[in-house]
């Protein structure tokens, strides 16, 4: 027992002391005391070398200066697929900051929304950012520790998603006629965990008569006949999205409670030119009738 515990506290010490060796490399390289400076010579805008490019190619698969959009709320995975990689240690860094994000699998920081996603088959040591905030936004690097340490950097955009009904913000419909509402999901990058229908304050999504499908980009409600009871408002709420509302105002058929819009299906659709014909026709009839009397 005592044998393998002296084995297991020397294989634990090893690795706190390859470990250390790397994090201090890697303050080293940088300067605690020159983070303006750092930021400045390590900014995308600077030219490269041919052969550092070239170098970076033969050890990364994945391109330098990457895009990855993610949507607040979501998840942002930046990929970083290594060709060679042997005993090289793969890290990540926060550009905007200097901040030593993981080396390995081990992640050195506080906030827990960060970490390293390894799919060891593919050599994919992608950094995963999860409920993404505005505040994520930048270029991270991901690093290699050859010598000399290789890296490519990766820019995390965020927008935001938004919800839209379609014909909002009004909508008038018939008494009896089916009430059917599209929310679309804007500058979404996923699709939603769960989309919720509230009609006034109460959530509607399982009500009897109601039927809600959803898919990556919609979320579709149907009430198949509807009545006064149906008045009011309507908002679509999925998740990570910034809902949408709209009025509805179920109409009985009485010709009074129409709007100009309904009232004019049932109207005459002469033209202007035949209303003037028919008008200027009555005029003449009148007057032969008065002259006749006369």
């Amino acid at each position: 027992m005592d044998e393998n515990f002296d084995l297991n506290a020397a294989a634990r010490e090893a690795n706190a002391v390859s470990t250390d060796r790397h994090r201090r490399s890697y303050e080293s390289r940088h300067g605690k005391g020159r983070v303006g400076d750092n930021i400045e010579k390590s900014t995308p805008a600077k030219t490269t070398t041919n052969a550092a490019s070239s170098k970076s190619n033969s050890v990364f698969a994945t391109e330098n200066c990457t895009v990855v959009v993610a949507q607040i709320g979501g998840t942002a995975t930046l990929p970083c697929v290594v060709k060679k990689f042997n005993t090289a240690v793969v890290s990540w860094i926060r550009k905007n900051d200097l901040h030593l994000l993981t080396v390995g699998l081990s992640t050195y920081n506080s906030d827990e929304r960060f970490m390293v996603e390894h799919v060891r088959h593919l050599q994919n040591w992608g950094l995963l950012i999860k409920h993404v905030q505005p505040s994520d936004a930048g270029f991270y690097e991901c690093q290699v520790s050859t010598h000399p340490s290789t890296s490519i950097l990766l820019e995390l955009r965020v927008t935001e998603a938004t919800a839209e009904i379609l014909g909002a913000p009004d909508l008038h419909i018939r008494a009896g006629s089916l009430l059917r509402l599209v929310c679309s999901f804007r500058q979404a990058t996923e699709p939603p965990a769960y989309v919720f229908w509230y009609h006034e304050q109460k959530m509607i999504n399982y009500d009897d008569g109601v039927s809600v499908t959803t898919d990556r980009s919609s979320s579709v409600l149907l009430i198949p006949e509807t009545d006064k009871s149906h008045n009011g408002n309507y908002t679509c709420s999925p998740s990570n999205v910034v809902p949408s509302s709209i009025n509805v105002h179920v109409l009985n058929s009485t010709v009074e409670e129409k709007p100009a819009a309904m009232q004019h299906a049932n109207t005459s659709s002469k033209s202007p030119s035949q209303q003037l014909f028919l008008n200027c026709g009555i005029v003449l009839l009148i007057l032969f009738t008065l002259h006749k009397t006369t």
